[in-house]
């Protein structure tokens, strides 16, 4: 499709990006909203307002008013000029001197559309711009009581002219966005293939074409064979020039090339017929397409049947005054100078006769329109074209900024409210398409976001008052204009203009919170100045989810001793120079150990595990189990580091969707760190990834996540790792938001790549890393600030300690609990050269665990006790107690790493029992040969008056467990195994059972006692399929009863919400109650609906036999069972 397209050369000069308005024109009055898709004279009838919705009774023209400040793209740079509001435009109402809107009147008015022309007058060069967010541009309607602003006659200059101008420089392009190479970038094209139509033609009309005058044909296009091609390019079967593609290498990251060529003819035609004949070389794989044609010539100032825009570089670079001379331009309805498109001119003819002539300054590119009465555009009705009232330019003082639609809204305030009442921050919820149709004249140009942002964040009235977080509240995607299917452009992004190179082609927020005056061209040097997250979701449901989510992080359900771990997942050396990932994981670790020595680190290595060959490649079958356990058991932060894609993590597949989608770990949510290639590629609506399946699992996964949209250098990520995690883990123990901690690592950074790494969350979240301090006063009853025992194997220690403030004074008005770690002395590791390279890397480690458990905190003060393993490494050397306490409400962290562990206790006492040892399935009710679902809660309840040996240090003394006699692969317990409160002799472990068999199962398990006595035990179980509910021993009790029983039944849908129906008949089959109720249980058994024996109207039920149908449901899946039963009352 080819448009006239007019054009608008800059002609505001302004130092400042646009004066601060304190109300928008659109927050009061009634306004409608239209569009328009080219430049040039626009006409409104009657017909036309009715359509919009204006009332027309008594409609005086004169009150009409149009807004709009034009579609061209607004500029990036923060200095640049726009309008600051809404602009009124001058407009020419036909027939409104009679203070009616009659049938025949109508209002003509001068629009920009989406896409313009970039000037350089002094060389006569113009270059097409069009826009990549939009092909509609948009004006809005208001009627009031004051007379709205019209179109004035232009002033003659009386000066002589020195300079006729005859001929105009006209300018036109073809451009069709419908094909994006990879899903990444700006750019799109033709959706033609020239490798399936080799040949292709253009039919351009260029009427009016002055004779022999110079003719400039451009042409852009793309290929990405990897051998070398050709498009050959001709005018009218002249051949104008050949576009040589240099051919792709299959091994770079670039995978396409476009070039553009240009070749100026003299021109005598008015029908450009422009071929690009492809030529493959003779690969058939390669693929070619266009971007676009453009032609920029020179016509006669002829004026015909249509309106057309015209203008003159050489008016731009003459001096004096010129006169323009239009040839049958009397015949023209109006001719305007619409240099200033929101205040057009009427021009004056200055000659009689049959041609339109008149003067104007020289100096200066001018812009004018011919208008014709039969050519008048239409512009186009919206859906919803009546606009409430709105005022973004009133908002002030604002903290925390979130900005998502209509349907996202509500949960989004959720979020808002959460942070008023809890964070002391002022919130506020703002709608995407506010903000266009205030900063962006309706469009969605993103930079309008950004405008808005900067608009804020410049009119604080106190510094305590200024935008700190932006929230970016929806999902977004690489197709601005809704092309593909499905797509979900919520809160769009800003994209690279590179679309080829996927470590180059970034995907970003930072460009809305960058707002420095010099800002907005995305140099690597600029800075952050507001921190802001995304929340990448699409629908309701998945806001629900992220949201619920990222309130339970701040919950008391979330308090627990995962706060004090911190997990470091490294790959593999797969190619030489790779170790850098594994020594710079260790790296930070040592880092953390010491700035940071309250945090246990769980070392994850991958050559530190046995690679093991499998069918589909290399894999590490440990390393994803512990990397499930790690999620599961709770860590505060898990950061990778190595290589990953749009499916998970490394070609070993460690971490891969359906592990994701396992995941059960809703209240031990990490901040999940990813350095690595395309993990989080959100902006793809076409294939979800890992990332975003783990940030949007309704089962767990993550609240918050720093992770990358697009392939990373190693390099780039090792140090950007580097700079993170100290400044994430409060070295200099600053107060920062997970977001502001990344905006800190930013702006530090100077790689582009830097806008790849995306916050998702919510911005204002910070870790939930407990506060100082919990310490021991006594051991062994002795103070320590005198000669500390040693903790020796077999001997009982008691240790009594304290919870203090950040001073070291005693909280005595803390109670709570207690949670214990106790480890043995750090072990030296070596990685095993899996795939051969010669490094193997030596690394400490810290994993053997003396003992975990609980104890109660009265008044500040808590006391425990354990018998110490004989399993200790014997020889001498520094442990490391681990502490963590809460009282609901807040939590402690605390460690001592002074205490001296070995040798072995020589006057211990004799234990020669093993531990006693229950074994259940999802809850303590569970009996043996019972069904259950197909991944079950498996609980250990062990006891023993020595203790659980929980150590590492000695082989075959762990907690194992053996499904279905399966030795090879045994299911070591030892990390899941927590004693009871203030009794070190029992505990109880709790481990999920993953996507086993439909069917029959045993279970063995193997148990020490901190003596090294063993004991044994067996469960017998059997799965039932998932995809049914199954409903088993339904009974009330008691049953006979009186005026109270419990309604009893066994389902295999622990941990799942269930809706559950009682209807209670009599033996007639009249219904006379009815109980709903949500039920979740984390066991089979659910007991928790009563009833008190009345019936629907509260009337007491006479004596006798009923019968009642339990019906279950799962809210989950929609999967439901029902059962009959009977009961009796008894009066």
């Amino acid at each position: 499709m080819i448009k006239r397209y007019f054009l608008f050369a800059g002609l505001f000069v302004a130092s400042i990006s646009f004066a601060q308005t304190s109300n928008s024109v659109l927050a009061t009055g009634t306004w409608y909203k239209f569009a328009i898709d080219t430049t040039g004279v626009f006409k409104i009838d009657r017909g036309f307002l009715q359509q919009l919705g204006v009332p027309l009774n008594g409609l005086n023209p004169k009150k009409i008013h149009i807004y709009g400040n034009g579609g061209q793209q607004l500029p990036v740079l923060n200095s640049d000029f726009r309008y600051g509001n809404l602009q009124e435009n001058a407009i020419y109402i036909a027939g409104e001197n009679d203070n009616s809107f009659d049938a025949n009147d109508y209002i003509l008015f001068y629009a920009k559309g989406p896409h313009n022309w970039q000037l350089d007058p002094a060389n006569a060069v113009a270059n097409h711009r069009h826009n990549p967010y939009t092909d509609e541009a948009y004006y809005f309607l208001s009627v009031d009581e004051n007379d709205g602003k019209r179109i004035q006659s232009k002033a003659a200059v009386a000066a002589t002219a020195t300079a006729p101008i005859t001929l105009f420089d006209e300018f036109t392009y073809v451009e069709k966005d419908e094909r994006n190479l990879f899903a990444a970038g700006v750019q799109w094209f033709f959706a033609s293939d020239f490798n399936i139509q080799n040949t292709q033609t253009f039919s351009i009309p260029f009427p009016s074409a002055a004779p022999n005058e110079p003719l400039t044909v451009k042409v852009r296009a793309v290929s990405n064979s990897v051998v070398s091609s050709t498009m050959e390019v001709t005018l009218n079967s002249q051949q104008l020039f050949t576009i040589n593609f240099p051919g792709v290498n299959p091994q770079s990251l670039t995978k396409a090339i476009a070039i553009e060529r240009a070749q100026t003819i003299a021109n005598t035609s008015q029908n450009l017929a422009i071929s690009i004949a492809y030529n493959n070389n003779g690969n058939p794989s390669a693929n070619a397409f266009l971007d676009y044609i453009e032609i920029i010539g020179k016509k006669q100032l002829t004026v015909g049947n249509f309106q057309f825009g015209f203008r003159s570089f050489q008016q731009a670079n003459a001096s004096g005054t010129v006169q323009y001379q239009l040839a049958n331009g009397a015949s023209a309805f109006q001719i305007w100078d619409v240099s200033n498109p929101v205040s057009p001119q009427q021009i004056a003819n200055e000659t009689s006769g049959t041609d339109f002539v008149f003067s104007d300054i020289a100096g200066i590119l001018k812009e004018y329109v011919v208008l014709q009465e039969r050519d008048f555009y239409t512009p186009i009705r919206l859906q919803n074209s009546r606009v409430q009232n709105q005022n973004l330019h009133g908002l002030r003082d604002l903290n925390y900024l979130i900005i998502t639609n209509a349907t996202l809204a509500g949960q989004a305030q959720r979020l808002a409210a959460y942070h008023e009442q809890n964070s002391n921050l002022t919130t506020k919820v703002v709608l995407i398409d506010e903000i266009y149709n205030e900063f962006a004249s309706g469009a969605k140009d993103i930079t309008g976001i950004r405008d808005f942002i900067k608009y804020l964040y410049d009119t604080n009235s106190a510094p305590d008052k200024k935008l700190q977080y932006v929230c970016f509240f929806g999902d977004a995607s690489y197709d601005y204009k809704d092309r593909i299917p499905m797509n979900n452009n919520i809160v769009p992004v800003k994209l690279a203009f590179d679309s080829f190179n996927l470590a180059n082609s970034y995907v970003t927020d930072d460009f809305y919170v960058m707002l420095d005056a010099n800002e907005g061209t995305m140099a690597s040097s600029h800075t952050i100045d507001v921190a802001s997250s995304r929340i990448p979701v699409a629908t309701l449901d998945e806001a629900t989810v992220v949201v619920d989510k990222i309130l339970s992080y701040y919950s008391k359900n979330a308090l627990g001793d995962w706060r004090n771990t911190i997990t470091l997942l490294a790959d593999d050396i797969d190619a030489s120079g790779e170790e850098v990932l594994q020594q710079g994981v260790d790296k930070i670790a040592n880092q953390i150990k010491t700035n940071q020595p309250v945090f246990n680190i769980n070392k994850i290595y991958l050559d530190g595990y046995v690679q093991q060959n499998a069918s589909g490649g290399e894999r590490y079958p440990e390393v994803n189990k512990a990397i499930t356990n790690a999620m599961e058991k709770g860590t505060l932060v898990f950061d990778y580091f190595g290589h990953g894609g749009e499916d998970g993590f490394a070609s070993e597949r460690i971490l891969d969707v359906p592990q994701i989608q396992s995941f059960n770990n809703l209240n031990t949510l990490p901040l999940f760190i990813t350095v690595t290639c395309d993990f989080s590629r959100f902006d793809n609506p076409n294939r979800i990834t890992a990332g975003e399946l783990l940030f949007k699992s309704n089962s767990g996964g993550a609240a918050n996540m720093i992770t990358t949209t697009r392939e990373v250098f190693i390099f780039v990520g090792q140090q950007f790792n580097e700079l993170l995690v100290p400044i994430l883990m409060g070295f200099n123990n600053e107060d920062l938001s997970i977001s502001q901690g990344l905006v800190r690592a930013k702006n530090q950074f100077v790689s582009t790549q830097k806008f790849f790494i995306y916050s998702f969350g919510d911005p204002a979240q910070k870790l939930v890393i407990p506060k100082p301090n919990i310490r021991i006063t006594k051991m062994n009853d002795i103070d320590i600030t005198q000669s500390l025992d040693t903790i020796k194997a077999l001997s009982k220690i008691k240790f009594e300690g304290i919870v203090t403030d950040n001073n070291n004074v005693t909280l005595t008005n803390f109670n709570g609990t207690l949670s214990t770690t106790i480890f043995d002395k750090t072990l030296q590791k070596k990685t095993l050269d899996n795939d051969g390279f010669g490094i193997n890397m030596t690394y400490e480690s810290q994993e053997s665990k003396i003992f975990s458990g609980n104890s109660s905190v009265e008044n500040g003060t808590f006391t425990f006790d354990f018998i110490v393993p004989k399993d200790i490494r014997v020889a001498f050397g520094k442990g490391k107690l681990s502490f963590y306490a809460d009282d609901g409400t807040i939590d402690k962290g605390g460690f001592n790493n002074d205490i001296v562990i070995g040798g072995i206790n020589q006057n211990a006492p004799d234990d020669t029992v093993g531990p006693e040892i229950r074994l259940y399935m999802n809850d303590e009710s569970f009996i043996d040969g019972g069904n259950t679902n197909a991944s079950p809660n498996l609980i250990v309840v062990l006891s023993d008056a020595s203790g659980i040996n929980t150590s590492i240090t000695a082989v075959d003394h762990d907690i194992v467990a053996i499904l279905d006699g399966d030795t090879s692969n045994p299911i070591i317990l030892n990390d899941f195994y927590q004693s009871e409160l203030n009794d070190f002799t029992k505990g109880k472990v709790t481990y999920i059972l993953r996507d086993l068999e439909v069917g029959p199962h045993t279970l063995q398990l193997k148990a020490w006692d901190t003596y090294n006595n063993s004991s044994e035990a067996t469960l017998n179980f059997v799965v039932v399929s998932d995809a049914i509910l199954n409903l088993e021993n339904v009974l009330n009790y008691p049953n006979p009863f009186v005026n109270y029983t419990e309604f009893w039944f066994n389902h295999n849908k622990p941990n799942e919400s269930l809706e559950v129906q009682v209807q209670v008949f009599t033996v007639s089959g009249k219904l006379i109650k009815t109980i709903n109720q949500n039920v979740q249980t984390t066991g089979n058994l659910s007991r928790s609906i009563v009833w008190n024996g009345l019936d629907d109207f509260g009337n007491k039920i006479g004596k006798g036999v009923y019968i009642y149908k339990l019906k279950v449901r799962s809210t989950l899946n929609n999967l439901a069972s029902e059962k009959y039963e009977k009961l009796v009352i008894l009066q």
